[in-house]
């Protein structure tokens, strides 16, 4: 029986030292399917939208490229529209009008709809209450018939378009600020700013917004599917882009009159909105995942 002395040295404990946040960030992206998968669609198609004049293989607006209403085949891969024009080079630069309508529709919403909840919130009061009451009377309605009548008084057209679709989303917008900055106007950090001397613009920027930035983000990644619907319909419904710009909503109203007879008309155009739709939505359920504090503390 061996002894061992007192004096003997112990074996070395490993010392395992913490991931640093950026590892975790990453090992939570990559085990996020909707992130990983949803993230991945999205490059893809701003990627077809940065690379459009390279990928086309004809001028969207040629008309004339080939046969009148051609079916699919090796040189029109999904066929031709009644003009003649190539549908899959006006679907590839169709997804620059989608993004740029999805980017600013966004941009005025969220822009617009955090500066009022968050000042209805901090304010509160009568100006508070009578601001958000406003914006509870605008909720009231559907943002696709919010954004017709705004079409309506400014005018057909895709600028117009973007413009309304990102005002009939303010209060959608708004509604989730007012409810976070009311949850953080609470705690003792704004109280502890006030007692500095801060004003209430730095208060309200300094210290409450970074507070909303993250579910705002969520927010505005969820509502860009639903911009590019807003957006498509009113080009469906011939108030939003005009002819001859290659938009995926402009492309399903010329090409449901040959429906029937030349369903490829409306096929590139509605698959690539339903792709393009469902990437950002899986998306924005991986950017939610990403930033809940629960996933946070599965991870470590």
């Amino acid at each position: 029986m061996s002894v061992v002395a007192p004096w003997a040295e112990s074996p070395p404990v490993a010392v395992v030292s913490p991931a640093s946040p950026r590892r975790l960030l990453l090992r939570r992206m990559l085990r996020s399917r909707s992130f990983m998968i949803g993230g991945g669609i999205v490059f893809f198609v701003v990627l077809v939208a940065l690379c459009a004049p390279l990928l086309a293989p004809f001028d969207p607006d040629r008309i004339g490229a080939g046969r009148r209403l051609a079916a699919p085949g090796v040189r029109f891969l999904l066929g031709t529209d009644e003009f003649g024009r190539d549908i899959l080079s006006r679907v590839i630069f169709g997804a620059r009008d989608t993004l740029y309508i999805g980017l600013v529709a966004v941009g005025i919403g969220l822009l617009c709809g955090v500066a009022i909840g968050a000042t209805a919130a901090y304010a509160g009061g009568l100006f508070g209450g009578l601001l958000m009451r406003t914006i509870d009377l605008l909720y009231t309605f559907p943002d696709v018939l919010i954004a017709l009548g705004l079409v309506a008084f400014l005018g057909p057209n895709l600028t117009n378009a973007m413009i309304a679709v990102g005002i009939s989303a303010i209060p959608y917008y708004a509604r989730v600020t007012y409810g976070v900055v009311l949850s953080e106007r609470q705690k003792p950090y704004v109280d502890a700013a006030r007692v500095v001397g801060a004003s209430h613009v730095r208060v309200v920027v300094c210290h409450l917004l970074p507070n909303v930035l993250a579910p705002m983000i969520v927010v505005a990644s969820l509502g860009f599917s639903a911009a590019v619907l807003s957006a498509a319909a009113l080009s469906f419904l011939g108030l939003g882009a005009q002819p001859p710009t290659p938009e995926w909503g402009l492309m399903l109203s010329t090409g449901r009159n040959y429906i029937t007879r030349d369903p490829w008309l409306v096929i590139g155009p509605g698959v690539a909105i339903f792709i393009t739709v469902m990437a950002f939505n899986l998306f924005g359920d991986g950017v939610r995942d990403l930033l809940d504090p629960r996933q946070r503390q599965r991870t470590h």
